[in-house]
């Protein structure tokens, strides 16, 4: 189990800010870089040879992944994608790993009349959808989920993290080294907190890169939710809870969107909350109202007090892009 001590100096280190302790660091894992980057190869091959084989669901599968760990958005352009497929008439179900339970329950929120089907087993999750009259399937971070056949492979790539080293776990963030871009039919490049000109190079980057398509997304996070319904930015002092793999983003989000922000409480990605730290966060706030993401709500709205807590919502746009995404829908649905 990590802490928020350690997924800071891991993100630190990542970042190169340790110095010639960072550096040594680093040559101690490289031979564990080179042992995943072998066995990432090697599946790869394996299913490009077909020595390994994908099985088909019998409908439509559209997956939505990324190759770096976290922080490209991929749950709430998932359920985007969802309700954009429903509106076109069609009965979509989301499939998920079950990794992260704030995940799903977001969905539910979000989407209640989508089912959201939780299995590690995505080939079963994928049947179990079927057999409810799902009539296309939406793998939320399916990427690296080879065995379930895809029609449509979306990768998600952020803006903000495009120009990191590109080493692997654990030495960097990154899940696949960059030709794994080619394995993808269509780039979304997602931006949070990057102004839409860096994200427009970022882009062309990325296109340059894979030969495939690029859409431009903005996950725009600057509505308040307040008891369940949307208010204005929260009056006075504010303490900022959030278990996310990148904290520093929805604290930036959350002043450009009139937060004042006066002290933060940051758990571990996907951190499940228990009674001690809702009294933690209650000690910590001092009477201060507490500001949280959707996502860490579904787990701690059964232990704070709602009158006393500010929702940031997010939202996708489509900056650039549409007639790509839509035409790639269509093609899959047809």
């Amino acid at each position: 189990m990590t802490t928020p001590a350690l997924d800071a100096f891991v993100r630190r280190w990542w970042n190169h800010d340790f110095g010639a302790a960072g550096r040594l660091l680093d040559a101690a894992l490289a031979p564990a870089e080179g042992l995943y980057r072998g066995a990432i190869a090697a599946r790869n091959a394996a299913y490009a040879r077909g020595m390994l084989r994908a099985e088909r669901a019998g409908v439509p599968v559209i997956s939505v992944g990324n190759i770096a760990t976290g922080g490209t958005g991929k749950t709430p352009f998932s359920n985007w994608l969802a309700r954009r497929l429903a509106a076109r008439g069609e009965s979509p179900a989301l499939l998920h790993g079950g990794y992260g339970s704030d995940e799903p329950e977001l969905h539910r929120r979000w989407s209640p009349d989508i089912p959201v089907v939780v299995d590690r087993d995505r080939v079963r999750g994928a049947w179990q959808a079927c057999q409810q009259g799902a009539t296309v399937l939406i793998l939320d971070d399916g990427f690296q989920h080879r065995r379930l056949h895809r029609d449509l492979d979306l990768l998600l790539l952020s803006a903000e993290r495009w120009h990191d080293a590109a080493r692997l776990l654990p030495r960097g963030p990154w899940r696949e080294p960059r030709a794994a871009l080619g394995r993808a039919d269509l780039i979304v490049c997602t931006r949070k907190t990057a102004p839409a000109g860096a994200a427009t190079r970022a882009a062309a980057e990325m296109s340059a890169a894979s030969s495939r398509p690029v859409v431009r997304a903005h996950l725009h996070a600057g509505a308040w939710l307040h008891a369940g319904a949307p208010a204005e930015a929260p009056e006075g002092p504010v303490l900022l809870v959030a278990a996310l793999a990148e904290p520093a983003i929805f604290a930036e989000n959350a002043r450009a969107a009139g937060a004042d922000v006066a002290d933060t409480m940051f758990f571990p990605d996907h951190h499940v909350y228990l009674d001690a730290d809702a009294d933690r966060i209650r000690q910590r706030a001092s009477g201060r109202v507490v500001a949280t993401t959707e996502k860490d709500w579904t787990k701690l709205d059964a232990l704070l007090d709602t009158q006393r807590v500010w929702l940031l919502a997010q939202t996708v746009e489509i900056e650039d892009g549409a007639a790509a995404l839509d035409e790639a829908l269509t093609r899959v649905l047809s």
